[in-house]
C-alpha cells in the first residue's frame, strides 16, 4: 500500500488487485476473530461520517460502477488499518513501519542504479500502448547521476519524497528509543536523507521544516503548566503565520528557493480546472473516486500538465471538496483537526519520545496533502486511519510513564552518543 506502483509495474492491475484482495480478506478475519467490537468502538465520529457519506455518495455519483469499486477499496482500506490497531501497539507499529519504509528505500536506491546503468526503466505492465508518450510515463528515467529527479521504485518522485521524508523522521525516534543497536536507524537515516534529497520535492522540504518545529515545540511543552503551554502555542502561531505571510508576499522567490517554477508546477492550472467542477455541484459533489479514473468523465482530460493526464486535484481537501461537496469538506477538516488535537496531546503528556512519531505521520500527512491527494487513497488513507483510531486509546494502555522528561531522555542520549564518539575519534587521531 505504500508502494503501489511498484506492485502495478511488476504484477498489472490484476496482481495488485488479487495482492489487495488478499490483505482485506485477511485483515477482515483476523480483526473479526481479535474482539473487532472494542476496535470499531474508538473509531472517531468524523471518520464514521466522512465513511458514510462515501457510501451516500453512490446515490448521486455521476459514474456510479467506479464509485462502488471505490468505496469498496475505501473501506477495505480502513479494514487493513482497523486491524494494525488491533493486533499492533504503537512501538510494534513503530517497527513494523520502519521496516516497510527501509525495504521501500533500499530497494529504490537499488533500483535506480539499475536503471542509471540501463539509461531507463520501462513498466513490465505499462498503461499505455507502445512507446511510452513522455519520460513521465516510465518507472525510472535513470536520473541518478545526472541531476535529475530520481522516481525509486515508486515510480513517482513526489512519492519517494515523502516516504524517504516519512522515513527519517520514523527512524530518528527508532534511533533513539531502541534498546538494541542503533547502527540499522542510523544508517538508515542517513539513507533516507539521501533519498529525500534526491528526490528533490518543495512540498516535503518543507513538510520537514513544519514536523521538526512542531516537534520542537511539543518537546519544549512537555511538563509545563497550562498557562505557560498556552504562551508557547501562542508564539509558535505567531511565528508560524509570519513565515506563512513571508511566504505568499515573496512567492516568487520561494518557489526560486526551492527550484520549482511560480506556479507550483503547474498546481495552479489544476486547481483551477477542479474548481469549476466544484461550481456546479458545491453542495453534494460528484460522488466519490479518491483517484480519478482514466476515460471516466468529468476528469479525463481536466487537466494535462506537459503531455501528462492528471488523475488527482493535487490537494486533497480540494479532491473532498469536489467529489464530497462542502458537507464531506467540511467533515474531512472535523477529522484532520481532532485527530491533531488528540496527538497532540499524547505527544506532548507522555515522557516518552516515542510517542512523537504517531504526530509525525500524521504532520507528514497533512503538508503532503496540501499538493498531493495520496492522503485519500492506498498508504495515506491506511496511515491516516490508523492514527487516528489508535490515538482513541485511553493512557492506560500506553506504556507506562516515566519521570523525566523528553528534553532530558535527549540531553542523556546526545551525552551517550558524545562520549561513545569521543574514544573512536581518539584513536583516530593517535593512529593518525
Amino acid at each position: 500500500m505504500l508502494a503501489p506502483d511498484a506492485i502495478r509495474y511488476s504484477m498489472g492491475w490484476i496482481g495488485w488487485g488479487i495482492l489487495a484482495a488478499l490483505v482485506i480478506f485477511a485483515s477482515s478475519y483476523f480483526l473479526i476473530r481479535f474482539d473487532a467490537r472494542s476496535t470499531l468502538k474508538r473509531i472517531p465520529d468524523p471518520l464514521v461520517v466522512l465513511l458514510g457519506l462515501m457510501l451516500m455518495s453512490l446515490l448521486w455519483s455521476q459514474y456510479r460502477p467506479q464509485s462502488v469499486l471505490s468505496v469498496a477499496l475505501q473501506f477495505g482500506g480502513t479494514a487493513f488499518a482497523l486491524f494494525l490497531v488491533n493486533q499492533f501497539g504503537w512501538r510494534q507499529l513503530l517497527n513494523i513501519l520502519s521496516n516497510t519504509l527501509r525495504l521501500i528505500l533500499v530497494a529504490s536506491l537499488l533500483f535506480e542504479l539499475l536503471a542509471a546503468w540501463l539509461g531507463q526503466i520501462e513498466p513490465i505492465f505499462p498503461n499505455y500502448g507502445g512507446e511510452p508518450p513522455t519520460r513521465a510515463y516510465l518507472w525510472s528515467q535513470g536520473n541518478l547521476f545526472e541531476g535529475d529527479r530520481i522516481q525509486g521504485i515508486v515510480g513517482n518522485a513526489n512519492l519517494l519524497a515523502f516516504l524517504a521524508v516519512l522515513g527519517a523522521l520514523v527512524f530518528l525516534i527508532e534511533m533513539i528509543v531502541t534498546a538494541k543497536r542503533r547502527s540499522v536507524p542510523a544508517a538508515s537515516l542517513v539513507l533516507s536523507l539521501v533519498m529525500a534529497t534526491l528526490a528533490q520535492s518543495a512540498t516535503m522540504q518543507v513538510a520537514g521544516a513544519i514536523v521538526l518545529f512542531a516537534a520542537a515545540v511539543a518537546v519544549i511543552a512537555e511538563g509545563k503548566s497550562p498557562r505557560v503551554r498556552r504562551a508557547i502555542y501562542l508564539r509558535s502561531l505567531i511565528v508560524l503565520g509570519g513565515f506563512g505571510v513571508l511566504g505568499l508576499v515573496f512567492r516568487e522567490e520561494a518557489f526560486e528557493l526551492v527550484g520549482r517554477s511560480a506556479d507550483a508546477t503547474g498546481r495552479f492550472e489544476i486547481w483551477s480546472a477542479v474548481w469549476t467542477l466544484v461550481v456546479e455541484k458545491p453542495l453534494e459533489g460528484w460522488g466519490w473516486i479518491g483517484y480519478w479514473r482514466p476515460g471516466v468523465e468529468p476528469w479525463e482530460g481536466l487537466a494535462v500538465i506537459g503531455g501528462v493526464p492528471m488523475y488527482q486535484a493535487h490537494n486533497a481537501s480540494l479532491d473532498v471538496l469536489v467529489q464530497l461537496g462542502l458537507l464531506g469538506l467540511g467533515v474531512f477538516l472535523w477529522l484532520m483537526v481532532a485527530t491533531f488535537v488528540r496527538l497532540w496531546h499524547i505527544a506532548v503528556r507522555h515522557t516518552s519520545p516515542l510517542y512523537l512519531y504517531p504526530l509525525f505521520i500524521f504532520l507528514a500527512l497533512a503538508a503532503q496533502s496540501l499538493a498531493e491527494s495520496r492522503l485519500l487513497i492506498e498508504g495515506g488513507w491506511i496511515l491516516l486511519v490508523l492514527v487516528a483510531v489508535k490515538s482513541q486509546e485511553g493512557f492506560t494502555q500506553l506504556e507506562p510513564m516515566g519521570t523525566s522528561t523528553k528534553v532530558s531522555k535527549l540531553f542523556r542520549y546526545v551525552q551517550r552518543f558524545r562520549r561513545r564518539l569521543a574514544p573512536q575519534a581518539t584513536r583516530r587521531i593517535i593512529t593518525y
